[in-house]
């Protein structure tokens, strides 16, 4: 007989590493649910601790030992326990095949849906795990696939697959001890390339790559250097990963006898990506590090990168980030609704604006020229008043004659183009 106990902290904010801790010194089965939430398999344990409500006491007990407030569930399903301690005081305790009952008025937000399926369940006026319960299966198939017959199963109690046993995440690091010290940058790339061989063995046995590496030189006197890269794509090749080591320690080297090496990997799964039979592929992670060391060796590592949106109000406020890993493409072979782009002008290019009851009705700039036949606007936008260089600007989206859709802008001094559509 299944029974599964949830473990609920009452404040997200305490710690989930010592919840987790807990069910483990209880049974060996937990599944990390996440945001303070834990799921262990209570199968067979009455024999250690007593009945269920025995169990669930116990483990109360034992996370106020460690400063844990918690509310504990017990029921044959992960969701029918997410209820009862969800919804119940202190412990809560579903009695064998109660779990259907017990889970009758609870709210279907209890369920983890997909966007549509929840919006179409919201249409059909449904609130409770009951009401979803109680519809036809086959009706619910028809109308909202596989996983609305899956909500209905786990809305009635049913709970067919098994805990996801948590397990450590394993920790990719190597060092090397250096006895009689390294003086000079070349030895110290050749140690890093042992360890960065080593590292990358592992994670190909494991089927995973890194997204990124830190290292640690131990210098004479305590002192240590630190770094850290991030390539381009998730790499599992020695050499690739020895260029950008190479590269970075180049730029910034220890100042120092180093006495010791540590490297770190950051493991991640890239999932496979189905390529497009009409696209071209895209070049191997290898060539693509590569060229990146190519490039950082000519411009700098701090002129590399993905552009990424600043938090900031001012148009065209963008910087660079890191890249972020490749996933998988969805929806391929989709037909697509057109979506209409601003490419924006970097720099914004000039222009002459004649206006008419103060709206632009014609314009002029190296780039465009014609008469405006239709605009929108304008829209003002401001920010960082509290700053010795403030910004304030008009936008307005017109039309030429020649059917040009662009951005005009005008920031209290002069026109310009700040974008144009496609």
């Amino acid at each position: 007989m299944t029974r599964i106990v949830c473990l609920l902290l009452t404040n997200e904010l305490q710690a989930h590493a010592a919840l987790l801790q807990v069910a483990l010194a209880h049974s060996p089965r937990a599944e990390d649910a996440g945001a303070g939430c834990i799921y262990l398999d209570a199968s067979g344990l009455q024999s250690l601790f007593g009945d269920d409500a025995r169990l669930a006491e116990r483990l109360r007990d034992a996370a106020f030992a460690v400063g844990l407030a918690i509310r504990v569930g017990v029921a044959a399903s992960r969701l029918g326990a997410l209820a009862a301690a969800r919804l119940g005081a202190g412990v809560t305790v579903v009695e064998p095949g109660g779990d259907a009952v017990s889970l009758a008025t609870a709210p279907l937000a209890l369920l983890t849906l997909s966007e549509p399926l929840a919006t179409r369940l919201s249409r059909w006026g449904l609130r409770t795990l009951g009401e979803l319960a109680a519809l036809p299966t086959a009706g619910l198939f028809e109308r909202a696939g596989a996983e609305g017959v899956q909500a209905q199963r786990l809305a009635r109690g049913e709970d067919p697959r098994p805990l996801a046993s948590w397990r450590p995440v394993p920790a990719f690091e190597e060092s090397v001890e250096c006895e009689w010290g390294l003086e000079t940058l070349e030895p110290v790339v050749e140690r890093l390339s042992e360890l960065a061989t080593q590292l990358c063995g592992r994670l190909g046995a494991r089927g995973l790559a890194a997204d990124g590496f830190e290292w640690v030189c131990r210098l004479a006197g305590g002192r240590a250097h630190e770094g850290a890269l991030t390539p381009a794509v998730p790499l599992t090749e020695a050499a690739a990963v020895t260029g950008l080591l190479r590269l970075a320690l180049e730029a910034r080297p220890p100042r120092g006898i180093v006495e010791g090496l540590t490297l770190r990997a950051r493991p991640t799964r890239a999932g496979a990506v189905q390529e497009s039979l009409t696209d071209p592929s895209g070049p191997s992670p290898r060539f693509l590090a590569a060229t990146m060391n190519r490039l950082v060796a000519l411009v700098g590592s701090d002129r590399i990168g993905a552009p990424a949106l600043l938090d900031s109000h001012r148009p065209d406020a963008v910087g660079l980030g890191a890249y972020a890993s490749p996933s998988p493409r969805r929806g391929e072979g989709r037909v697509r609704a057109p979506v209409l782009a601003l490419r924006r002008l970097r720099p914004p290019a000039p222009a002459a604006v004649t206006l008419a009851s103060g709206r632009p009705v014609a314009m002029r700039s190296s780039r465009l020229a014609g008469r405006i036949v239709a605009g929108v606007g304008p829209w003002r936008s401001s920010g960082e008043w509290w700053t010795t260089q403030p910004w304030l600007q008009d936008e307005w989206d017109v039309e030429l004659a020649d059917g040009t859709l662009c951005r005009l802008a005008h920031d209290g001094s002069a026109w310009h183009i700040a974008g144009i559509y496609d």
